[in-house]
């Protein structure tokens, strides 16, 4: 197929990938850097493995203009896992968070964060068919709220926060849909999170910046997967990873 006859792809996800980038993953499909395998075979312990890897984490960072007191995780899942991992390891026992409900997947994380913590609504326009974001005064942050969670573009409602806002507790964001596409307030943020198929890459992958002092604060008895210390600790390698996914984002970031 030549670049002509590609189609016009408006989904909001899995986004239209550079044709650069698909040449290069078809030329290399078969042999990866001279290893005689795909990287659909290899090993993540692989030495050519690592160095992709290591350098997406490292692309990232600098695109994203993320601090060095936050760690990158790499993880499986998608947007949807964060959902409930995130409250997991950000709220101990008896520690609560706001959520702002502004649509499909603003009511989606408050749900599943119900389930394993103790969240509340800050807004919701619920009423109104999620037809507007809320106005900073319009969220409640209660005393003692430990982060307020933000999902900055609701791709099904068409709505999007032109411009974050920012409180006296630490913001929670799902960027599945604006990775890249603006800058990051990360003063205000403790983490912030997204599936890489609606702007990064491929789906498959999670990408996730949390702040390192964040890491391990919870004090619950989390299965090691769930836990964002076990993948800090083994740059998101402690089990196989999403190879192909963090290859091809890989290769967009490059």
């Amino acid at each position: 197929m030549t670049t002509s006859t590609r189609v016009h792809n408006f989904c909001a996800g899995p986004c239209t990938l550079p044709v650069s980038v698909l040449e290069e993953v078809r030329d290399e499909i078969l042999d990866f850097d001279g290893t005689g395998m795909s990287i659909i075979e290899a090993s993540h312990r692989a030495e050519a493995y690592d160095a992709v890897h290591m350098n997406a984490l490292a692309d990232f960072r600098s695109l994203a203009a993320v601090p060095d007191d936050f760690a990158i995780l790499f993880l499986q899942g998608g947007a949807s896992l964060q959902f409930a991992q995130v409250p997991m390891n950000l709220l101990a026992d008896g520690e609560t968070a706001g959520y702002v409900n502004t649509g499909t997947w603003g009511k989606k994380a408050l749900g599943d964060a119900r389930k394993v913590a103790n969240v509340y609504e800050a807004w919701t326009d619920a009423d109104d068919a999620f037809d507007r974001m809320p106005a900073v005064g319009e969220i409640e942050v209660r005393d003692g709220a430990r982060y307020v969670h933000l999902t900055s573009n609701e791709t099904i409602g068409g709505i999007r926060f032109a411009d974050l806002p920012s409180f006296d507790v630490p913001l929670v964001t799902d960027m599945s849909s604006d990775f890249l596409s603006r800058s990051i307030d990360w003063e205000a943020h403790d983490l912030v999170y997204g599936g890489a198929q609606k702007n990064l890459g491929p789906a498959g992958l999670a990408v996730v910046a949390v702040r390192r002092d964040r890491l391990s604060t919870h004090g619950r008895s989390l299965a090691s997967y769930l836990d964002y210390a076990t993948h800090e600790s083994n740059d998101s390698m402690a089990n196989t990873p999403p190879m192909f996914a963090i290859y091809v984002t890989g290769k967009v970031l490059r």
